[in-house]
C-alpha cells in the first residue's frame, strides 16, 4: 500500500489511529474497541478520509495525511468505542459519508465503489 504503510498516524482531532492493515491475525489491540475499513473498490483516487464521533461539530483530520488511496487498497483506522460519522473525498473532489457506524466491540469494512461515488454526486 505504497507510503500508507509508512507506520501509525494519530487523528488527534477525532482520537482515532491510522494503521495499515496487518492481514490476518487476531483484530484491535487490547486499547481498541473496533476498527472500519475503507476498502477502494472503485476506479478512482481517494483523496481524504475523516472520521468523527456523531456528536462532533467538525471532521477529524485527513487520515490520509498528503498521502492518496489508491483504487484495490484498503487501509484500517482503529477507533475507541463510539459511534462515528466516516467522509471520504475522491480525486473529484465528490465527497461520500457513512453515517452513524457503531465501532463499539466490532469490525465493519465500507467498500467504496464508482455507485457509491455516483450515489453520493447527487
Amino acid at each position: 500500500m505504497r507510503s500508507l504503510l509508512a507506520g501509525l498516524l494519530v487523528a488527534v482531532s477525532s482520537g482515532c489511529f491510522y494503521i495499515p492493515d496487518p492481514g490476518p491475525g487476531p483484530g484491535p489491540g487490547p486499547s481498541s474497541d473496533g476498527t472500519i475499513t475503507i476498502d477502494n473498490a472503485s476506479t478512482y483516487v481517494l483523496t481524504e478520509v475523516r472520521i468523527t464521533a456523531i456528536d462532533s461539530t467538525t471532521w477529524g483530520s485527513n487520515l490520509l495525511r498528503g498521502d492518496v488511496l489508491y483504487p484495490d487498497e484498503q487501509f484500517t483506522v482503529v477507533v475507541a468505542c463510539d459511534t462515528y460519522d466516516v467522509l471520504i473525498v475522491d480525486e473529484f473532489n465528490r465527497d461520500c459519508i457513512l453515517d452513524a457506524v457503531d465501532l463499539c466491540f466490532s469490525d465493519q469494512v465500507w467498500m467504496i465503489d464508482n455507485t457509491t461515488l455516483r450515489y453520493c454526486a447527487f
